[in-house]
């Protein structure tokens, strides 16, 4: 005996026939057979249901429409109101499981994504979204998002859900932070104090600009960028920058690097390319009470003592030189691990004084250079010599200023010479007074003249010689 079916009847029954758009099932009891069309079949319908269903398969379906005709009766079936209520069912366990799904993203509003999953709709708030994806919502549309099931609200039809990315890009985060963490120690237990590391400056503080090795940053003091003074780190250096540095200390995480300490020093740098002996150029930066500081190149100086100044040890340094002045020196001597530099500005000049050898009482021929109310002043082969004023002549009544003209050349017994103080004081009275009593002496050896000639005569003869 056939039982009439009635819609929305649930039903069980053997395929009998397969056609690429439509099924035809043979139901237990029924009196006649029930049919399902492609797109009652699944969603999305399949294309050629010959693929996908063969004839013997049970199939459950529900009956959407039972009439009866003139010689017939037809059912309709339906699988999607069953295939839709297990995939409720199905949402319903992944989200108490709290499993993750894969969706895709259908659109976007100003609060959230519209994703879509096994045929429904959920809403992901941009609050659960990651921060940075939020960002690039348009560009979503269209593509797999994985997320979890936040709320879920059965309802036959069509459920309520709520998606969340928070835990899916926390817990990435935190994988991150682990994997960041264990690259950085073990990046950090290779590194050690004297290595020379290649990096790219990453940012910068007041003193200091931060260097990014792989995983690892270092610190760079503006005290370390150079072995000059810089007032600000940033005119030297720029973000981005490739720079290659020394590790200098390494306490605990931390990394203190130097730029300098793979550079010259100042000193090292000048004195690699000038040796002893050789004649350079500087300016006169100070002056101390033994000499002065000559700048030879930035950050390099020199001491001018006031011995090295000039062969004439009278000069007087102090009054000759004033800060600014650029000078040609010779160095002496050099000290590359105290950075001292010995200059000499005699060095290069003549020594009028070296080849003069004089003896006292030597008779020498000077030339009169000027008249002072202390004396002569004379000069003999380049060097200066003087006769003081009661040395000038042998006659006090005689005017010394009257007596000498500049250019005279007159001669005087050498009373003092000095050559390493440049000391020539000279004698013409002297020089006179050895004339007279020489003269003095011809007359006495004269035994003859003795008789005939009174001393006061002898005298008389001597003055009018003069």
């Amino acid at each position: 005996m056939f039982d009439f079916v009635k819609k929305g009847q649930i039903v069980e029954g053997k395929v009998y026939q397969v056609k690429p758009n439509e099924i035809l099932v043979a139901l237990e009891n029924a009196a006649t057979e029930g049919k399902i069309y492609a797109e009652y079949y699944d969603n999305p319908a399949p294309a050629d249901l010959t693929k996908v269903v063969k004839v013997g398969d049970v199939i459950r379906a529900k009956v959407t429409s039972a009439s009866e005709g003139d010689d017939s009766f037809q059912i309709l079936l339906s699988r999607l109101p069953l295939l839709n209520e297990e995939k409720i069912n199905d949402i319903e366990k992944i989200y108490q499981d709290k499993k993750e799904i894969e969706t895709v993203v259908k659109s976007s509003n100003d609060k959230g994504l519209i994703l879509e999953y096994l045929g429904f709709e959920l809403f992901l708030p941009y609050t659960l979204l990651d921060f940075e994806l939020k960002d690039k919502k348009d560009e979503l549309i269209g593509k797999k998002l994985t997320v979890l099931i936040e709320e879920f609200k059965a309802d036959k039809r069509r459920p309520k859900m709520i998606a969340t990315r928070k835990p899916i890009y926390e817990a990435l985060r935190q994988k991150q932070n682990e994997e960041r963490h264990q690259a950085r120690q073990s990046e950090l237990e290779n590194i050690h104090t004297g290595d020379v590391l290649e990096g790219t400056v990453d940012s910068f503080e007041s003193h200091a600009a931060f260097i990014k090795f792989n995983h690892i940053s270092g610190m760079l003091r503006i005290s370390q960028v150079s072995h000059h003074r810089i007032d600000k780190i940033e005119d030297v250096l720029a973000k981005g920058q490739k720079v290659t540095v020394k590790v200098i200390k390494k306490e605990g995480n931390r990394l203190d690097l130097s730029m300098k300490a793979l550079q010259p020093t100042p000193y090292e740098a000048y004195l690699a390319e000038h040796r002893i002996g050789d004649t350079v150029k500087g300016k006169v930066v100070s002056k101390l009470p033994f000499g002065v500081l000559i700048e030879l190149a930035q950050d390099v100086k020199g001491l001018l003592h006031k011995n090295e100044y000039s062969w004439n040890p009278k000069a007087n340094m102090d009054a000759y030189i004033k800060i600014g002045d650029e000078m040609e020196v010779v160095i002496l001597s050099k000290d590359l691990k105290k950075e001292k530099i010995a200059l000499s500005k005699k060095a290069i000049e003549h020594n009028p004084w070296a080849g003069l050898t004089l003896r006292h009482g030597e008779i020498i021929e000077v030339r009169v250079e000027g008249v002072t109310k202390d004396g002569v002043n004379v000069s003999y082969e380049s060097v200066d010599g003087f006769i003081p004023n009661n040395e000038a002549h042998n006659d006090p009544k005689v005017n010394i200023a009257d007596h000498y003209q500049v250019g005279d050349v007159v001669k005087a017994i050498v009373t003092e010479f000095n050559r390493d103080n440049w000391v020539l004081k000279l004698s013409v009275r002297r020089l006179l007074e050895n004339l007279e009593r020489q003269e003095f002496e011809k007359y006495l050896g004269n035994e003859s003249e003795q008789e005939s000639v009174t001393l006061g005569d002898l005298f008389e003869d001597l003055k009018n010689k003069k």
